[in-house]
Protein backbone atom coordinates (compact mmCIF):
# COMPACT_ATOMS: atom_id res chain seq x y z
CA UNK A 1 0.00 0.00 0.00
CA UNK A 2 2.86 2.66 0.93
CA UNK A 3 4.68 1.94 -2.31
CA UNK A 4 1.43 2.51 -4.82
CA UNK A 5 1.32 5.92 -2.72
CA UNK A 6 5.21 6.75 -3.05
CA UNK A 7 4.64 6.22 -6.93
CA UNK A 8 2.10 8.34 -7.02
CA UNK A 9 4.10 11.08 -5.32
CA UNK A 10 6.75 10.28 -7.69
CA UNK A 11 4.81 10.38 -10.50
CA UNK A 12 2.78 13.48 -9.75
CA UNK A 13 6.49 14.83 -9.28
CA UNK A 14 7.38 13.88 -12.75
CA UNK A 15 4.33 15.58 -14.01
CA UNK A 16 4.37 18.80 -12.19
CA UNK A 17 8.33 18.88 -13.42
CA UNK A 18 7.54 18.53 -17.13
CA UNK A 19 4.81 20.63 -17.33
CA UNK A 20 7.27 23.75 -15.30
CA UNK A 21 10.11 22.93 -18.26
CA UNK A 22 7.14 23.10 -20.49
CA UNK A 23 5.45 26.50 -19.60
CA UNK A 24 9.04 27.66 -19.04
CA UNK A 25 10.45 26.61 -22.62
CA UNK A 26 7.24 28.66 -23.93
CA UNK A 27 7.78 31.26 -22.19
CA UNK A 28 11.05 31.49 -23.60
CA UNK A 29 9.92 30.64 -27.01
CA UNK A 30 7.31 33.35 -26.97
CA UNK A 31 9.71 35.80 -25.74
CA UNK A 32 12.44 35.07 -28.37
CA UNK A 33 9.17 35.10 -31.21
CA UNK A 34 7.98 38.66 -29.86
CA UNK A 35 11.77 40.20 -30.01
CA UNK A 36 12.50 38.68 -33.16
CA UNK A 37 9.25 40.22 -34.79
CA UNK A 38 10.29 43.79 -33.30
CA UNK A 39 13.78 43.86 -34.48
CA UNK A 40 15.48 43.49 -30.71
CA UNK A 41 18.56 41.78 -30.05
CA UNK A 42 18.20 37.85 -29.50
CA UNK A 43 19.80 36.27 -26.69
CA UNK A 44 19.03 34.43 -23.69
CA UNK A 45 19.65 37.09 -20.73
CA UNK A 46 16.20 39.11 -20.32
CA UNK A 47 17.77 41.65 -17.98
CA UNK A 48 17.14 45.48 -18.90
CA UNK A 49 20.22 46.96 -20.82
CA UNK A 50 22.34 49.05 -18.31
Amino acid sequence: MGDEKRMGLAGTLMVTLVVFAVVLAAFYGLDHLIMSIQGLPLNMDLSPAG
